[in-house]
C-alpha cells in the first residue's frame, strides 16, 4: 500500500513518521529504510524522532538513487553491486572510446581535438546528459537499443557502443524485467516498509516504480505540500497572460506565489496522485499565525487564495529585508540583527537560528570572520563548504596536483611551506619559513627545477635561476667559502650551525617536488599514477593520520576505474582532474545542525524548520540559478512535466524556506553598488516577495526594507536613522569621535613600557592625538646608531619602544621571471663584485663569470651588455678614487643636558677626513647615516681627523663641509627623538629629502613621493604610517611639523653638501 502524507509543517511529518515507528514497530533487528535527498535531512529527522521516542535507533538512511538499485538487486539476481551506467562509471568507458575510437566520431571531432583532457571532459558531460535520458526520456533509450534510431545519429550510435553492444544492465533495461520478477518473489527478501521523508521530486519511471512495489510493501511518502487544497491546475500570472485569450479563464491563478514557485511541487504531486490512484492520503496540515505578515503569507499559500490587504502592525518584524555594499557588509549587518533578536527574546537561542546563502564558499568567509572575532562571538557551524576549506590536506593535494602543469616558479614551490603538514614534515615554524625565503632570494632561484627544464617551456638551456642551482648553491655554501667557483658553482655560505639540518630536510621536500614536476610530461597507468602520488605524499607530509581522506579518495578512484574495465595508460592532467574531483566531494552533514547557529548552503530539503531563518547573498543573476545546458542535451528542446530544471528547484525551494520559518525570515542581498552606490535590485524571487507584501500592506516596503550604509562605522548607526543600529563597540566609539574627539581605543594589554598603570593610547581615524607619558629615563642614554634607526623611520620606533608592537613589512613576493636587465637595487651588488677583483689585481673580466654565477645578470648577450656598462663604470671609479687611504676609528661621546650619546666613528682619514665610497646611488638613509656622523665628527678635536665628510660614488663626489653648531644641531636631534617616544613624530624621511631638494619646498610637490606612483609603492605603505595616519595624509595635516623637522635634519645637510 502506498501512504501519502503531506502537510505544510515538517515538524508534524516527522511527529507522524515517529508514532509509525511506535504503533507498528519492525522487528527486533530490522532497519528503518528511510530515503532522504541528503544527510543532512536524515540527522535532523533523527533528532526529532529521538525527541519524540525518546530513542532512535537503528534507520537506514538512503539516497533515491540507492534505494532504487537496491530494490533491482533484491528482485533482480543478475544486477551487479553497482550500477554499471552510473555517470562516474559512464564517464570512464565513455574516455576509452574516445581514446582510442576517437576518429569514428567525426561529430565530436571538434570537442576531441583538444586531446586527453578534453576527451575526458566531453566523456563528463556526454555521460550526465545520458543518465538524465534514463530517467527522465526513457522511451528514447527503448528506441536506440531496438535499433530505431538513425544512423546519422551520433548519440544513439554512442549508445549502443557503450551500453547497448555490451547489454550493461541499466535502470530501463532492468524495470521491465523488473515488473515480471516481481510478481514471483518471495516477500520475506523485501522489506516491509521503506519510507520517503521529504523527498521534493522524483523522475516519472521512479514513480511508476513506486506504484508496482507498492503492491507488495507499504510505501510512506511524508512530503511537504504548501497548499490544504487541490493546487495541480494553478498556473502563474506570467504564464496565464502568454495564453490565448479564448483559453485564459480555464486557467486559475490561486496563489500568486505558490504559482510562480511552486511549479516542482505541483508535478510532482500530480504524478503521484495519477500513478497510484488508490494511494491513502494522509492530511496534517497546521495553520499559521495570520496576525503576522509571515504567518499571513503562509496561511494564504495553504487556503490558496489571493493576497489580501490586510491590518498590519509596522512593528511586525516577522519579515524584514537588507540591502548592503558587499557580503562583508551582509555579515555584520545579520550579526548585529541576530543580537538584537536574542536581547529582545531571551527565549531564542542560537540553535533556534539557520543562515543559508545560494553560494557558501563565497559568504563563509565572511560569517567566519564576523561571528568568531566579534565583541560578543555568538556559536556558530558552517557546512557544505567544500573540502578545501575545511581540510588543509585537501588544500595541500590540490596544490600538488597543480605543480606539473607549472614552471616550478618559486612562489608556487614554496606555498607548500604555508601548509602545516609540510612545515611540521620539514621541522619549521612560520619564522623560520620566512628563512627560508630570505635564502631563496639571496641565491636568486626563480623557475624551473633545472636547466633541462627551462627549454620545454621557452627558457634558456642554463642553470642560473633554476632550483637545482639554487640548491647547488646552498649546500657548496654549508661546506666550504664563497669566495671562487666550484665546478662552476659559486657556494653561498650564509648557512650556520643548526641551518644545516633545516636546509636538508627542506631539500628532501624539494626532491620530491621536482620528481613530481617531471610527471607532467609523462603517461601511466593509473594504478602506476596511484602508487607514486601516495609515495609523493608521504616524502611531502609524511604524518599518515591527516592523510586518511586523501587514501581514500585515491582507493574510490582506483575501485571505479577498475569496475568500469577501463585499462589504458593515462596524462598526468586526467589523473589530476580525476583525483581534485574525488578530493573535492564534500560531506552534507558536516556542520549541518551542529553547533549553536547553523551556516550552510540553499540546497533542496536543508529547509528544516527553524524560529528565524535568514537568507543571504539573495541577489539579481545568482539566484535563482539559470538552466545551462550543453548544447547536445536534447532534453531542452522540449521541456516535459517531471523534468527537473535548476530554475524551478530554486523557486520551489525559496517556497519551502518561506514555509520554514516560524517566527522570522529576514532576507538580505548586495542592494548597493560599493564604487557608486547605485542601486542594485534582488533576486527575482525577493522582488515578487516585496511586490505580494505590498498588496497585503500598501506603503509598506520603506518599512520592511532597510538600506544599511557602506561602512559599518557610518554616522547613520550613531544616529539611529531609520533603525539603523550596531552592537560594535569599536564602531560605536570611532563614530562619536567626529562629534567628540576625546574617546581613547587600548592598543596594548600590558600598558606602556615606562609607566606604572595601563594607558589607552588616543587612536582616532584622522591620526594620533596627545602624547603619551614621558618613557623611562634610560631612554635618555643611546647610541650613535639608535638616533639613527630613530630618524629612519621614526613610527617605528615609537609603535616598538612605547607598545612593543612590531610590525613587519607586507612578505614581498619573490620574483618568478629570470631579469632581463639589470635589476632595481641590484646595481650596488654587481659592481662590488667587479670592484673587488680590481681590489685583488684581478682583470676585469674575471668577475662576470661570478655573477652569473650568483644570477645577478641576464641569459645571453643582454647578460654580456650589462656587464661591459657596468665593468667600464666601476673601473673608472676604482682608478678614480686609487690610492685608498688607511681608515682609522675614533669614540664619540656627547653629554648634552639630560642625554649622553656615544658611538664610534669610523672610515677617518687623518689627513682628508671621514671618507665613504659608495658603489650604488644614494638613498635617504644613506644620507641620514652619514649627516649625523658628520655632526658627531664636528663635536670632535680637529686634530684627530679633518671636520669634512667625502662620499664619493661611481656617477659623482659630494662633500660635507665642517658644521660650527654641530653641537646645538645634535641637541634639537635629541629633542625630538625625545619627543617621538611620547607621540609619533610627524617626519617621514624620503619624503623629507625630496621636499628639501626641491627649490621651492612645498608639500604639494612630493606627495607622488609619499603616496606612490606607477609601479613604485610610496613611502605611506609602511605599515607603521598605515596604523598610525589611518584615512588621513600627514603630509597635509601635520605639514607645519614636517616642514620644520624636514629642514631640520635634511635642510641643514644640504647647506653643506658640495
Amino acid at each position: 500500500m502506498l501512504y501519502l502524507h503531506h502537510s505544510n509543517q515538517l515538524e508534524q511529518l516527522a511527529q507522524q513518521f515517529a508514532q509509525l515507528q511506535r504503533e507498528n514497530p519492525l522487528e527486533p533487528l530490522a532497519k528503518e529504510q528511510v530515503v532522504v535527498q541528503n544527510s543532512g535531512m536524515g540527522r535532523w529527522l533523527s533528532l526529532q524522532t529521538a525527541g519524540y521516542n525518546g530513542i532512535t535507533a537503528n534507520i537506514r538512511y538512503l539516497f533515491p538513487a540507492e534505494m532504487t538499485w537496491e530494490l533491482l538487486r533484491m528482485v533482480l539476481a543478475e544486477v551487479p553491486e553497482k550500477d554499471p551506467c552510473a555517470p562516474t562509471m559512464m564517464r570512464w568507458r565513455l574516455f576509452d572510446i574516445f581514446l582510442s575510437e576517437a576518429d569514428e566520431w567525426p561529430e565530436l571531432a571538434r570537442y576531441l581535438s583538444g586531446g586527453a583532457i578534453a576527451a575526458w571532459q566531453l566523456a563528463a558531460q556526454v555521460a550526465k546528459v545520458f543518465d538524465q535520458y534514463l530517467f527522465f526520456r526513457p522511451d528514447w533509450i527503448r528506441e536506440w537499443e531496438s535499433g530505431k534510431g538513425a544512423s546519422d545519429d551520433w548519440q544513439a550510435r554512442l549508445w549502443w557502443r557503450v551500453a547497448g553492444e555490451q547489454q550493461l544492465p541499466h535502470w530501463v533495461r532492468l524495470q521491465e524485467r523488473f515488473a515480471h520478477a516481481l510478481a514471483s518473489i518471495d516477500p520475506a527478501v523485501l522489506p516491509k516498509r521503506i519510507c520517503f521523508f521529504s523527498v521534493p521530486v522524483l523522475s516519472p519511471g521512479y514513480v511508476q516504480l513506486l506504484g508496482k512495489v507498492a503492491e507488495y510493501l507499504d510505501i510512506h511518502i511524508y512530503l511537504m505540500n504548501p497548499c490544504a487544497d487541490y493546487w495541480g491546475d494553478i498556473e502563474s500570472e506570467k504564464r496565464k497572460h502568454k495564453q490565448q485569450a479564448d483559453v485564459q479563464d480555464y486557467f486559475s491563478v490561486g496563489n500568486p506565489l505558490l504559482a510562480s514557485w511552486g511549479r516542482q511541487g505541483r508535478d510532482f504531486l500530480d504524478l503521484l496522485i495519477e500513478a497510484n490512484a488508490d494511494l491513502d492520503d494522509v492530511e496534517l496540515f497546521g495553520e499559521p499565525d495570520e496576525s503576522t505578515l509571515l504567518g499571513r503569507i503562509q496561511t494564504d499559500m495553504l487556503l490558496l487564495r489571493m493576497p489580501d490587504v490586510m491590518e498590519w502592525n509596522a512593528a511586525d518584524t516577522s519579515i524584514a529585508f537588507h540591502a548592503c555594499h558587499s557580503p562583508m557588509r551582509e555579515a555584520e549587518v545579520l550579526y548585529d540583527q541576530l543580537l538584537a533578536l536574542f536581547t529582545a527574546h531571551p527565549d531564542v537561542t542560537p540553535a533556534d537560528v539557520v543562515i543559508m546563502t545560494p553560494d557558501i564558499d563565497k559568504y563563509a568567509p565572511y560569517l567566519d570572520a564576523v561571528f568568531s572575532s566579534a565583541p560578543y562571538p555568538l556559536p556558530f557551524s558552517i557546512a557544505d563548504r567544500s573540502p578545501g576549506y575545511a581540510q588543509s590536506i585537501t588544500n595541500l593535494c590540490e596544490h600538488l596536483l597543480s605543480i606539473p602543469q607549472g614552471r616550478c616558479d618559486v612562489e608556487s614551490v614554496l606555498t607548500l611551506l604555508e601548509f602545516e603538514e609540510v612545515r611540521a614534515r620539514i621541522g619549521v615554524d612560520e619564522a623560520q619559513v620566512q628563512q627560508c625565503r630570505a635564502w631563496i632570494r639571496a641565491v636568486n632561484i626563480r623557475w624551473g627545477t633545472d636547466a633541462g627544464m627551462r627549454p620545454e617551456l621557452g627558457g634558456a638551456n642554463t642553470p642560473e635561476h633554476t632550483w637545482r642551482y639554487g640548491l647547488d648553491r646552498l649546500l657548496l655554501g654549508y661546506a666550504m667559502p664563497g669566495e671562487a667557483l666550484f665546478n662552476g658553482i659559486l657556494p653561498w655560505n650564509e648557512v650556520e650551525g643548526s641551518q644545516a639540518e633545516m636546509l636538508g630536510r627542506l631539500q628532501q621536500v624539494l626532491e620530491a617536488v621536482f620528481e613530481l614536476a617531471s610527471w607532467g610530461r609523462q603517461t601511466q597507468s593509473l594504478a602506476e599514477w596511484n602508487r607514486r602520488f601516495r609515495y609523493l605524499l608521504d616524502a611531502v607530509v609524511g604524518d599518515d593520520a591527516p592523510l586518511q581522506a586523501v587514501w581514500q579518495a585515491l582507493d574510490n578512484l582506483e575501485k571505479t576505474v577498475t569496475q568500469a574495465g577501463f585499462g589504458q595508460p593515462l596524462e598526468w592532467a586526467v589523473f589530476q582532474s580525476a583525483l581534485a574531483e574525488q578530493l573535492d566531494k564534500r560531506s552534507e552533514s558536516d556542520g549541518f545542525l551542529g553547533r549553536g547557529i547553523t551556516c550552510c548552503a540553499l540546497m533542496p530539503m536543508r529547509t528544516v524548520p527553524f524560529r528565524f531563518v535568514a537568507l543571504i547573498g539573495m541577489n539579481d543573476g545568482i539566484y535563482p540559478r539559470r538552466d545551462a545546458r550543453a548544447s547536445f542535451d536534447r532534453m531542452g528542446q522540449g521541456i516535459k512535466r517531471g523534468d527537473r530544471l535548476k530554475r524551478d528547484e530554486d523557486r520551489y525551494l525559496f517556497l519551502e524556506s518561506i514555509l520554514s520559518a516560524r517566527d522570522w525570515l529576514y532576507l538580505s542581498y548586495v542592494g548597493q553598488s560599493p564604487h557608486d552606490n547605485s542601486e542594485l535590485p534582488p533576486s527575482v524571487l525577493v522582488s515578487e516577495l516585496m511586490d505580494y507584501l505590498e498588496r497585503c500592506a500598501p506603503d509598506s516596503r520603506e518599512a520592511f526594507l532597510t538600506k544599511h550604509p557602506l561602512q559599518a562605522f557610518s554616522q547613520k548607526y550613531l544616529r539611529g536613522e531609520k533603525g539603523l543600529f550596531t552592537y560594535n563597540r569599536f564602531f560605536q566609539t570611532s563614530t562619536s569621535i567626529e562629534e567628540n574627539p576625546t574617546p581613547t581605543l587600548p592598543l596594548s594589554r600590558e600598558g606602556v613600557r615606562g609607566t606604572d598603570y595601563c594607558f589607552t593610547p588616543p587612536l582616532i581615524r584622522g591620526g594620533w592625538e596627545g602624547f603619551l607619558p614621558p618613557p623611562d629615563p634610560a631612554y635618555r642614554s643611546l647610541n650613535l646608531a639608535d638616533l639613527i634607526r630613530f630618524y629612519q623611520n621614526p613610527a617605528r620606533v615609537f609603535l616598538k619602544e612605547r607598545f612593543g608592537l612590531r610590525l613587519n613589512e607586507y612578505a614581498e613576493e619573490l620574483p618568478v621571471r629570470e631579469p632581463f636587465g639589470l635589476e632595481k637595487f641590484r646595481e650596488r651588488d654587481v659592481r662590488d663584485c667587479i670592484f673587488q677583483q680590481l681590489q685583488q689585481a684581478l682583470p676585469v673580466s674575471t668577475a662576470e663569470p661570478l655573477l652569473r654565477a650568483q644570477g645577478l645578470l641576464p641569459h645571453g648577450k643582454p647578460g654580456e651588455l650589462v656587464f661591459r656598462k657596468e665593468a667600464d663604470v666601476t673601473e673608472e671609479f676604482f682608478n678614480r678614487i686609487q690610492p685608498l687611504a688607511v681608515w682609522q676609528r675614533a669614540p664619540f661621546s656627547l653629554t648634552e643636558g639630560d642625554f649622553y650619546l656615544s658611538g664610534t666613528l669610523n672610515k677617518l682619514d687623518v689627513t682628508a677626513g671621514r671618507t665613504l665610497y659608495e658603489l650604488g646611488k644614494l638613498s635617504y638613509w644613506n644620507w641620514l647615516d652619514a649627516w649625523l656622523h658628520h655632526l658627531a665628527l664636528n663635536t670632535l678635536p680637529e686634530s684627530i681627523c679633518p671636520h669634512v665628510t667625502l662620499i664619493h660614488t661611481p656617477e659623482a663626489s659630494y662633500q660635507l663641509e665642517p658644521v660650527s653648531d654641530a653641537r646645538e644641531q645634535l641637541k634639537q636631534l635629541l629633542a625630538w627623538y625625545w619627543q617621538g617616544l611620547q607621540a609619533p613624530l610627524p617626519f617621514f624621511p624620503k619624503s623629507g629629502l625630496n621636499l628639501m631638494e626641491q627649490k621651492e619646498p612645498e608639500v604639494a610637490k612630493i606627495m607622488s613621493t609619499w603616496e606612490g606612483s606607477g609601479n613604485f609603492a610610496g613611502e605611506c605603505e609602511k605599515p607603521e604610517y598605515r596604523l598610525l595616519y589611518r584615512d588621513s595624509n600627514p603630509l597635509e595635516t601635520h605639514e607645519a611639523e614636517f616642514l620644520a623637522i624636514a629642514h631640520g635634519v635634511f635642510g641643514q645637510m644640504l647647506s653643506v653638501r658640495k
